[in-house]
């Protein structure tokens, strides 16, 4: 029996209007599946991978402020962009697990009791530094200026356990090579910040790592490299020897500083910040060449990360970038020479 349906069906398909009916459901099918897929490939992109950074947690307890502390804030605030902002400073610090009165310290330091010209006009009382210079763009308010001074401080400093004026000095209030210092201000921080917390008389803070007392093992293979992902606060030069030093060390779970400067001030910098330094290269440890130390440059010297080492230690390979170009990144196997050393993990 002939079904009629069925033919003038097919004689409507190969008509141009069939062809464009039969186009409309191949859309349709790809639109239902593009609805379903695309949540899967978003997982799958952004999803965590092995070659992410491995921080330790820090957690701080202690260093709160009681009430005669926060009058004598309030006293010296009055007047400033920080008046009557105590109580919110000190539960912005405690939100980013920074020690209440070393925070309220810095804030009164560097903001001149909220009373400077970078609370006032940039509502930045932390000098929070962006590309080397101070954040150029004020913040809409001094509630978001403190609370990525609050933010910075825990990032680059307490996560690195440095977490008292003597260790955080250094970095955040370099004496050398500070181009935002030409008086020597930074001199005074350290005593200044100290003098402030006495005043302010809060209970003494711990900061402890939930990797403390581990030793990071390098298993010997560098994380995935990407010139688009240098790791996370990196404020050497884009493309140098230093960047990539930074930014791969942190990928290894072995963070290092972003204020050491040239490649051959990070071994006395880090000898300073309590790493172990040494002339015995080992895998995962940064090596440094002093100015013009085997051949690498007179003004910055060079700065790379050990990859393997052969002959005990006379002979060790490194990973490197800016030896044969700005942002290349290549291997070499050098043998050891007077002006090495190597940067290892803190003591």
């Amino acid at each position: 029996m002939v079904n009629k349906r069925q033919i003038a069906k097919k004689a409507i398909m190969a008509t141009p209007i069939g062809a464009k009916i039969k186009l409309l459901k191949i859309l349709l099918i790809c639109l239902v599946i593009s609805f379903f897929m695309i949540p899967v490939l978003m997982i799958m992109l952004f999803a965590p991978t092995g070659n992410q950074d491995e921080h330790g947690e820090m957690s701080c307890k202690g260093g709160d402020v009681e009430n005669n502390g926060i009058a004598v804030f309030e006293k010296n605030a009055k007047g400033g962009a920080l008046e009557g902002k105590t109580e919110d400073i000190v539960k912005i610090s405690k939100k980013h697990d920074v020690p209440p009165n070393l925070f309220l310290a810095i804030v009164a330091s560097e903001s001149q009791w909220g009373k400077g010209v970078n609370a006032t006009k940039q509502k930045n009382p932390l000098s929070v530094m962006g590309a080397g210079t101070i954040h150029d763009s004020s913040f809409p308010t001094i509630d978001k200026g403190l609370e990525a001074g609050a933010k910075n401080l825990q990032d680059l400093y307490i996560s690195e356990g440095l977490d008292t004026p003597k260790k955080i000095g250094p970095k955040y209030a370099p004496t050398e090579g500070a181009t935002n210092d030409p008086t020597g201000m930074n001199n005074n921080w350290i005593p200044t910040v100290e003098r402030i917390m006495k005043q302010l008389s809060g209970s003494e803070a711990t900061c402890e790592s939930s990797t403390k007392g581990k030793k990071m093992k390098f298993n010997g293979k560098l994380p995935k490299w990407s010139n688009d992902n240098p790791g996370k606060g990196n404020l050497y030069t884009a493309g140098q020897c230093t960047w990539y030093a930074f930014g791969i060390r942190q990928k290894m779970g072995k963070p290092v500083s972003t204020y050491w400067h040239d490649a051959h001030k990070w071994n006395d910098r880090a000898k300073s910040e309590g790493y172990k330094v040494n002339e015995k290269p080992e895998p995962g440890a940064l090596f440094i060449a002093e100015q013009s130390a085997g051949g690498h440059d007179s003004h910055y010297g060079h700065v790379a990360v050990v990859i393997g080492v052969s002959d005990g230690g006379k002979k060790f390979r490194i990973s490197e970038m800016n030896w044969e170009g700005e942002y290349k990144v290549n291997e070499r196997d050098l043998t050891m020479t007077e002006g090495y050393s190597f940067i290892h993990d803190k003591e």
